[in-house]
């Protein structure tokens, strides 16, 4: 009979079907998916602390190499890279271009994947060349920013960008932390290679100032200003692997984004090879990664929904200690405040 196991933040059981996080720092320590994911820590647990990823919590097969959590292991076609969030410093050294297989890619149009679905040496070659465009001091690696002005060039719509859908500043954070996260969140769940780099605080940025509420009742009441956080920046792998699910996903419409990046990039790799043919690219969607797109959206889902009426909650108990604080005053001064 498969061993049950609990979690550790949330307390609830963790199904036997159901992933679970095991750390080998901590003293008998599991997390759920959506505590790992959430990053809902207790008892001293962090980020940085080394761990196991068993894809059944009650057994079944060796876990993963021990590193961050993931849904769906997948292939890595490049070498081997630094450990998925790792914390590095925003001087990175400079990275070598990825690894090609040991087959030279063509000099012109060839497929870009094989039957398998795994990239080919083709596919590859104009990725690297790409990613090398977009990193010209040759870090190994892109910041949020770079990434998802690739995503404008290959013509996405704004909602289909995460880094940008997400910049939203709330209570005490950033719009770019906000960002962060979110971005974040798409990697992760990916399975997309990335680490993670200090974010640059703005020049000159200045705390907003305080309402009049604020300033009045003083500093119980005033939004925390979060420290600049971390922005993961995808590396080569990572970057080959994010493409290629898109490429899978819907070909038609890669084929169509790809021409028109072709055309404003001009990569000296395909001087004289001619329009983009469709060819290149499988007819239909890769069937395995679609599959892998709906479990993976599902789990978000259910994972945001939680979100919402955790933030819903949190925001409850805010405007009740608010309401709270401004009936404490004296009943000589006068405060109109209102909450939603």
């Amino acid at each position: 009979m498969a061993q049950t196991f609990s979690c550790t933040t949330c307390a609830q059981p963790i199904a036997a079907a159901s992933p679970r996080v095991h750390c080998l720092v901590c003293t008998d320590y599991d997390l759920c998916a959506g505590c790992a994911l959430g990053e809902r820590f207790a008892r001293g647990h962090a980020t940085a602390h080394e761990t196991q990823v068993f894809k059944r919590s009650g057994g079944g097969g060796a876990p993963p190499a021990p590193g961050s959590f993931c849904i769906t292991p997948v292939p890595v076609y490049a070498e081997p890279s630094r450990a998925l969030g790792a914390s590095q410093p925003l001087q990175a050294t400079p990275a070598p271009a990825l690894a090609l297989p040991p087959s030279a890619p063509p000099a012109g149009w060839a497929p870009w994947f094989h039957p398998d679905s795994s990239p080919t040496p083709a596919y590859i070659a104009l990725i690297n060349d790409i990613f090398t465009l977009l990193d010209p001091t040759n870090l190994g690696n892109l910041v949020p920013e770079t990434f998802s002005r690739f995503l404008d060039d290959m013509g996405y719509p704004a909602h289909e960008n995460a880094w940008k859908a997400g910049l939203k500043a709330s209570f005490g954070v950033t719009k770019e932390a906000a960002a962060d996260k979110a971005l974040k969140n798409v990697y992760d769940l990916f399975s997309i290679d990335h680490i993670l780099l200090q974010r640059p605080r703005a020049a000159g940025a200045a705390a907003r100032p305080a309402s009049g509420l604020q300033r009045f009742l003083g500093a119980a009441l005033a939004a925390p200003v979060a420290p600049a956080g971390p922005m993961p920046a995808i590396t080569r792998a990572g970057f080959v692997e994010i493409t290629r699910i898109e490429a899978l996903a819907d070909p038609s419409r890669e084929w169509g984004n790809f021409s028109r990046l072709l055309q404003k990039y001009r990569l000296t790799r395909c001087v004289g090879w001619g329009s983009l043919p469709r060819s290149v690219l499988p007819v239909v969607p890769d069937a395995a990664m679609l599959q892998r797109i709906a479990s993976v959206t599902a789990f978000a889902q259910q994972q945001g929904q939680q979100q919402i009426e955790a933030a819903r909650m949190a925001a409850q108990l805010q405007a009740q200690a608010n309401q709270a604080a401004v009936d404490l005053l004296s009943d000589t001064r006068r405060v109109e405040y209102r909450y939603r």
